[in-house]
């Protein structure tokens, strides 16, 4: 997709390394700068399926290379927190058609910019950390670097939108990103609760507001049962053989279940201890109950699906002889080649190559300083068809539409499933729905209506992208397939994302969040007394909507450039394991030390032994303290802190905006930091049923004054 494309890859961040890492998996030319003055941690999973150049920045001679280098690429990966060499490239002259993306901590405005955090104190600043682990113990840090990830995947993003913005113009710009915005937008399901005064905090394996669900101990191994439904609660009865607990007041409906959630646990947990992990979910299964094993780490390499779809392949380092485990490319189009290795090159491999590249003089070439305001968001003139229900569809839509794409999003006369997950405003309508679903506008459509399926035929006609979530097969079965829709409007880029993929071993399995966080690695990558532990954050949705929006991007770009509309088939487990690659080859760093100060829990790395009394300071006196003595330290924020945490304005990461039926919401602000075109966010989904004036029109619709025009 992304052939052509020279990306100088200089930043040492993961979430650099991991985004140029991509880059290359997508057919670009990635060439890692290694520098003689620092080593690159994991430095043959940095540089598998990339160019190698070995430079001294500290030498003269070198550096006119390097700077050579960097302006005849196409895009430049920087990490500035962390580096002072690409702090110089960020700042000065740069060729004006190309794109420098920063990866940070905290970006480049507001209070914490510039502060070279880690992951593990990014995730104590964004709550991440305070909604990770056991209820009853304290916080917790992932075990695998998912906000580095999720990072990278958010950056590929906005570097396609950037690229499509210079086929449009000849101008390329800076990308601002910051993990810290990356993990303010991971707490969307739990910024409800702090609007309606709940406490938002972990909840270990179990969900907080669901119950059957949660994690297992069976003879061998750690299951995950998820089956919240009346439906479920009683087909689970009958397969543990306890019909007497169907009906039990302690059980009998969904609120009961979750205020008995520990008897209720005691019970499945009794069951689940007398059999194998693969005898439980083959019972639970065969009920259609989405469930599904804990996979340690070192089996994700053998897991069938991940086999099958090649997602951990294998690469010799040329350093050491070696062998390490890589991981393939999610973003997948349906009957292109799967690569089945990646080479890691020896350092300085390419210097010829590299020598090459940059023996042009770029001096005649027009440079520019700083961020010039181009006209236009990115995707103005693009149109996207979702059809999707709850996260994964709507987060890839919403950062669409941020970036200017006309976003509509088709729902049954249901709606979409999270329009009445609690909890619910005043007038019924849902926090987690409008945090879902901004810079949107929206069609009722009854697919099985011969006339509805016209209507979206007429949407598909005018459209660029679909994007869809659902069950796979499900819209194959009503007609709109990839191979249905394309066969019409071949120039359809259409994006499936689900849990286990269309290409699978596994077709039909229902999928959730937790049940893939299990079978792909996630879990086992956190653990808390030897029990594998869930992020508190919905990583594989997310994670499974992110590539999504990169995938597409990525598409379109391809699209523009020459190359053919395609169908991606990305699976969240695929995402998911992806993200884990950090914990393939070896022992992960220790996590952060927590202490308790005198008002809150502070997160220290390295010994803290160094730092006497902590409980005498207060948290700023003690994060002080053990920066003057050389350790790095953050307090551990909740949820409601962040929401009001002078960063998170400055940054612009929450927003009231309004919807066309003269409401408003409280919303997140894109992590999309484009400094030319700014993603932005503008509008809120109105009600269900609710028809924009000027789509109404270009249907033949009536256009509609309340809400009780449910279709269309």
């Amino acid at each position: 997709m992304l052939e052509g494309l020279v990306v100088v890859e200089i930043g040492t961040r993961l979430a650099a390394t991991a985004c140029g890492s991509l880059m290359a998996d997508l057919g670009a030319e990635v060439v890692l700068v290694e520098d003689k003055a620092g080593p690159r941690p994991e430095r043959a999973l940095a540089a598998a399926g990339k160019r190698s150049l070995f430079v001294d920045s500290r030498d003269a001679g070198d550096r006119v290379v390097l700077f050579r280098l960097v302006d005849a690429a196409d895009v430049v990966l920087l990490s500035s927190d962390a580096n002072a060499l690409d702090s110089e490239i960020w700042s000065r002259a740069r060729p004006e058609r190309q794109i420098l993306c920063d990866l940070t901590a905290y970006g480049h405005s507001g209070p914490l910019a510039g502060t070279a955090h880690s992951e593990a104190l990014v995730q104590a600043m964004a709550a991440i950390a305070d909604t990770t682990g056991r209820p009853d113990g304290l916080p917790t840090f992932t075990g695998a670097p998912f906000i580095d990830m999720e990072t990278a995947v958010y950056g590929l993003a906005a570097i396609m939108a950037a690229t499509l913005v210079r086929l449009r113009t000849g101008i390329g710009q800076r990308i601002d990103m910051a993990l810290y915005d990356v993990g303010v937008n991971a707490l969307l399901t739990f910024i409800p609760l702090v609007l309606v005064d709940r406490h938002a905090t972990r909840a270990g394996n179990r969900h907080p507001a669901l119950a059957t669900w949660n994690a297992f101990r069976a003879l061998d191994g750690w299951v995950l049962i998820c089956g919240p439904t009346n439906v479920q609660w009683r087909k689970l009865c009958t397969v543990m053989d306890r019909p007497a607990l169907v009906d039990a007041p302690a059980f009998r409906t969904p609120s009961a279940r979750v205020d008995n959630v520990d008897l209720l646990d005691a019970h499945v947990g009794a069951w689940v201890a007398g059999l194998t992990a693969v005898r439980c979910i083959e019972l639970v299964s065969a009920q259609g109950i989405p469930c599904g094993p804990i996979l340690p780490l070192d089996a994700i390499a053998t897991e069938p699906n991940l086999v099958h779809r090649r997602m951990v392949l294998e690469a010799s380092d040329p350093l050491t002889g070696l062998k390490l485990r890589i991981p393939g490319n999610p973003i997948r189009a349906t009957g292109a080649d799967v690569p089945v290795a990646k080479p890691v090159p020896m350092p300085d491999a390419d210097r010829s190559w590299c020598l090459e590249r940059a023996g042009t003089d770029t001096g005649a070439v027009k440079r520019v300083t700083g961020d010039v305001r181009l006209s236009g968001r990115p995707l103005e003139g693009v149109r996207i068809i979702e059809i999707g229900m709850n996260t994964v569809a709507p987060l890839a839509c919403r950062q669409l539409g941020a970036l200017g794409a006309d976003v509509i999003k088709v729902e049954p006369p249901t709606g979409d499933t999270n329009r009445i997950n609690a909890p619910l405003r005043a007038d019924g309508e849902a926090y987690v729905y409008a945090l879902s679903n901004s810079d949107k506008r929206g069609i009722v459509l009854d697919l099985k209506q011969p006339s509805d399926r016209e209507t979206l035929w007429t949407l598909l006609g005018t459209a660029d992208v679909v994007m869809e979530n659902l069950k796979p097969g499900s819209l194959h079965k009503l007609g709109f397939g990839a191979q249905e829709v394309q066969q019409r409007y071949p120039s359809i880029v259409y994006c499936s994302v689900n849990g286990f993929g269309y290409d699978s071993v596994y077709p039909g399995r229902p999928a959730l969040d937790t049940v893939i966080q299990g079978m792909s690695g996630a879990m086992a990558a956190t653990q808390v007394d030897g029990v594998p532990m869930k992020a508190g954050i919905s990583i594989s949705d997310q994670l499974g909507g992110q590539f999504g929006l990169a995938g597409t991007l990525a598409a379109l770009f391809a699209r523009e450039t020459g190359g053919t509309a395609v169908h991606l088939d990305i699976a969240m487990q695929d995402c998911s394991a992806w993200a884990t690659q950090a914990c393939w080859n070896g022992q992960a760093g220790a996590p952060p030390v927590i202490v308790a100060a005198s008002d809150r829990l502070v997160a220290i790395e390295g010994d803290v032994s160094l730092v006497p009394s902590a409980s005498t300071l207060s948290a700023a006196e003690l994060v002080e303290k053990a920066r003057g003595l050389g350790r790095a330290a953050a307090p551990i924020l909740s949820v409601k802190d962040v929401m009001e945490n002078p960063q998170t304005a400055a940054r612009g990461l929450l927003k009231t905006v309004p919807t066309a039926d003269n409401n408003e919401w409280l919303v997140l602000g894109s992590p999309l930091k484009l400094l030319s075109t700014p993603a932005e966010v503008r509008s809120a989904m109105p009600r269900l049923g609710f028809v924009h004036v000027e789509l109404a029109h270009e249907l033949g619709l009536p256009a509609s004054k309340t809400p009780l025009t449910l279709r269309a």
